[in-house]
């Protein structure tokens, strides 16, 4: 078909429907301006899995978490160090050396506490040294006063009174530190270097067991581990530098003495990153490929007119993205799936355009306004639609779900924009220079008659699969929610692998925390009470507690190995450096902590067991609250509220689809129509991943919760669709069964060739080695081809028999 020049729609007046072939060159030259300027948007985008991501802010769980990590440091690095074998741990060059690691890792950003050996002695021997001066310091002192009045009262002069004095001071210090290093024969000169002393206050007198109330830092003769307590608000960027640090110690130009150490470092926020990372990871690598999946299918569908899939859906995407940069949206595992689904919504409003056009007649400016004026109100509705439906995800508590639902919102309106900036003008260009290439062919004719006969069930049968499509929705509840961590990363994950080796050789993977909070928390009863509950959840906790540290056990560790009284309490506490009590004691927060360590990696429905056994350890004295906190204490509170608010999030997000349908159509048989193919789609989905997971017997890894997104999302731009089709074949004055059937066979072939070419993309996914990013693609495939199946199967037969 030959193409006229562009003065052929001069004569239309301007609007919205005729500016991309009017003036193509300007809406691109605006395309090109907000990608630069996406472009800029991209370089702020930050990547983020911190905890305050999965909690309510308002939350007395978020609260109480909040005040435990800004006292003593949110869950920790941990890292294990050990030497070759044959050789010895605690040396001088060793221990010099850790503290050296410890000082950098202290310093490092997003770090609020260090805890390890090269620091224990190196307290020890600051401390040791100031007591010993302080205590010989007043003996000179005592002695100078002493001989400066015996050479008063002897008439002597005040230069002999000042040299009597000095030496007397002089004399009394050196005759000081002689009688204490004749009491500590074992401790030599309190040094970080000096092997006699490190022995002397780390080693039992056999000197070859670690003293107990320092397992904390040395589990064994042949183990070190430095506990890495980080800022609650610690991004992954540095969490990575803690464990760059780390890792390079051993080759580290500085840090030469621990060359022959080898270091792993593990802990909740190592596998937390490595989670993020494999999803971060395999998602930059497979949507691209995605993308070529789609195109390929598109191609095979529609013909050499998708050849602009590819920089329609990529633009669509940036500028997602460089929004999302601009107003603070940070990437997480969350929001990094709407990329797919917004590259799938661009294609989608493409292929919808193509499809308006093969069927106008005319010149080719005069096809493209023909389609833009009736695909841009249809499209444009199903996009106002879906983004209100996403926006409901704004309601939730949960930052990481209120974020997903603005990054959501924010790509629909980004792809609709990308079809009218890009895709319609480029459409006018390339018709001009291929104009073959927006001519319809038999295939898509054939297609169409095809697909009109799938719409050709009775009404009855038709309510019966909604009903039992509606039926689904009562499995929500059940569905079961995979959180081990070793499901949820690649096979071989060095983070795992790392987690597994520490649990291997010191028993531990991560941590739990007791804490208690009152006016005195070191009073004996409230002390009595943190040791008794931590004893009874170790006990009840089947082996996956271990009681590493608490205020019960810093004061017994000093009063051989029994709880002091309150004198004696409080001269530990006043006498013993804050860099020890610290770690489980903080006066003017009025907190005292429990450290249980975690001797396996352990899912979050194993941690909620834990969690509960903390929960029910007893009643604290009067004035005294007790709680339990960590990122395990988060991960399931957070879970418990995802799981609570889907019903409700997903009711409300239909609720507004309907809304924004209602005053589109205004009739409510219509507006429910429309959307009754999305509920039907979803609550189907609902109840085969749920009949899948039972029988299976595996669990759905949580990014499918997100999957109602995907359902709603071209659900509703598909029965939007072939209902604007009915309507206005309805309105030319064909009966009911001749506009289904029209509708069925006009925009059915571009519904299809839009779902093929998404599933096709998403089906890419699937070959991800990262668990949940796989599950998603196999999901969002399935959930595609049931929501365009929902729509093409249901529609009609309910339009003939609602819509007469």
């Amino acid at each position: 078909m030959a193409s006229s020049p562009p003065r052929a729609t001069s004569r239309l007046p301007l609007s919205l429907f005729t500016i991309p072939s009017r003036w193509p060159l300007v809406l691109l030259l605006l395309a090109l301006l907000l990608s630069a300027g996406s472009a800029v948007g991209l370089t702020r985008l930050r990547p983020d899995a911190r905890v305050d991501l999965l909690i309510d802010p308002n939350a007395a769980a978020f609260k109480d978490q909040a005040l435990f990590a800004d006292t003593f440091g949110a869950d920790p690095v941990v890292v294990m160090a050990k030497p070759a074998p044959g050789s010895t741990l605690i040396t001088p060059d060793h221990i010099v050396g850790l503290s050296h690691l410890e000082g950098k890792l202290h310093q490092a950003a997003g770090v609020k506490k260090v805890y390890g050996p090269g620091t224990l002695v190196n307290t020890l021997a600051i401390s040791t040294t100031t007591i010993l001066l302080d205590a010989c310091a007043q003996e000179g002192k005592a002695a100078e006063a002493a001989a400066r009045q015996q050479a008063i009262a002897a008439g002597k002069t005040a230069a002999q009174q000042d040299q009597a004095a000095q030496q007397a001071f002089q004399q009394a210090v050196s005759a000081c530190a002689q009688r204490y290093a004749k009491a500590f024969p074992s401790l030599g000169v309190p040094a970080v270097n000096n092997p006699t002393f490190i022995e002397g206050v780390l080693l039992e007198p056999d000197g070859q067991h670690v003293r107990p109330f320092w397992n904390w830092a040395l589990p064994d003769m042949q183990h070190a581990v430095i506990t890495v307590r980080l800022n609650r608000n610690a991004s992954l960027d540095q969490v990575r530098h803690v464990i760059d640090v780390v890792n390079g110690a051993s080759s580290s130009g500085d840090l030469r003495e621990l060359h022959d150490l080898k270091f792993i470092a593990s802990g909740s926020p190592a596998l937390t990153l490595s989670v993020a990372d494999s999803v971060f990871s395999s998602l930059a690598l497979l949507v691209p490929l995605a993308l070529v999946a789609v195109l390929v299918v598109a191609l095979l569908a529609l013909g050499a007119s998708m050849l602009l899939t590819i920089l329609v859906a990529a633009l669509g995407a940036l500028w997602t993205a460089g929004i999302a940069g601009f107003v603070g949206l940070p990437v997480t595992p969350a929001t990094l799936v709407v990329l797919p689904v917004v590259l799938g919504l661009a294609t989608d409003y493409l292929i919808q355009s193509v499809n308006r056009v093969m069927e106008s007649e005319g010149t080719l400016e005069e096809r493209l306004v023909l389609a833009a004026r009736r695909i841009l109100p249809t499209t444009g509705l199903a996009a106002v639609a879906t983004a209100a439906g996403m926006l409901a995800f704004v309601a939730s508590g949960i930052p990481l779900v209120r974020q997903f639902g603005l990054f959501m919102a924010v790509g629909v309106v980004m792809a609709y924009l990308a079809n009218y900036l890009v895709g319609l003008p480029l459409l006018l260009l390339l018709g001009r220079r291929l104009p073959r290439a927006l001519a319809a062919g038999s295939f898509r004719a054939a297609a169409g008659r095809r697909i009109a006969r799938i719409g050709s069930l009775s009404p009855a049968a038709a309510v019966a699969l909604v009903v039992i499509g509606l039926a689904g929705w009562a499995a929500l509840p059940l569905i079961k929610i995979e959180t081990d961590p070793a499901q949820l990363v690649p096979a071989n994950d060095a983070a795992l692998k790392q987690a597994q080796a520490v649990r291997q050789e010191i028993g531990l993977t991560g941590e739990i925390d007791l804490l208690v909070q009152g006016p005195d928390p070191a009073a004996p009863a409230a002390v009595t009470w943190l040791d008794q509950a931590s004893r009874q959840a170790a006990a009840q906790s089947g082996g996956d507690f271990k009681q590493v540290e608490s205020l019960p056990g810093f004061l017994a560790g000093f009063n051989q190995g029994a709880l002091p009284d309150p004198e004696h309490s409080a001269l530990i506490l006043s006498r013993i450096p804050s860099y020890f009590s610290g770690a489980v004691y903080d006066k003017s927060q009025g907190l005292a902590l429990a450290i249980f360590g975690l001797t396996h990696v352990t899912s979050v429905e194993r941690d909620h067991a834990l969690v509960a056994t903390l929960d029910h350890a007893g009643t604290p004295p009067a004035g005294y609250r007790a709680f339990p906190a960590g990122l395990a204490v988060v991960a399931d509170r957070a879970l418990s509220e995802l799981q609570g608010e889907q019903l409700r999030l997903t009711g409300l997000s239909i609720g507004l689809i309907l809304l924004v349908l209602l005053v589109a159509y205004r009739r409510l048989r219509t507006a429910i129509l429309a959307i009754l193919p999305t509920v039907v789609a979803a609550g189907a989905a609902t109840g085969l991943l749920f009949l899948t997971g039972t029988l299976s017997g595996q669990r759905s890894s949580p990014i499918t919760i997100l999957l109602g997104g995907v359902v709603v999302a071209f659900a509703t731009e598909f029965g939007v669709l072939w209902l604007a089709r009915y309507r206005g074949w309805r309105t030319d004055g064909l009966d009911p069964t001749e506009a289904s059937s029209r509708a069925s066979s006009g925009v059915g072939p571009a519904i299809a060739a839009s779902a093929l070419a998404l599933i096709a993309g998403f089906a890419v996914l699937a070959i991800s080695p990262v668990p949940s990013v796989r599950d998603f693609g196999i999901w969002s495939a399935f959930d595609l081809l049931l929501a365009t199946a929902s729509v093409l199967v249901l529609l009609p037969p309910l339009s003939r028999s609602w819509l007469k």
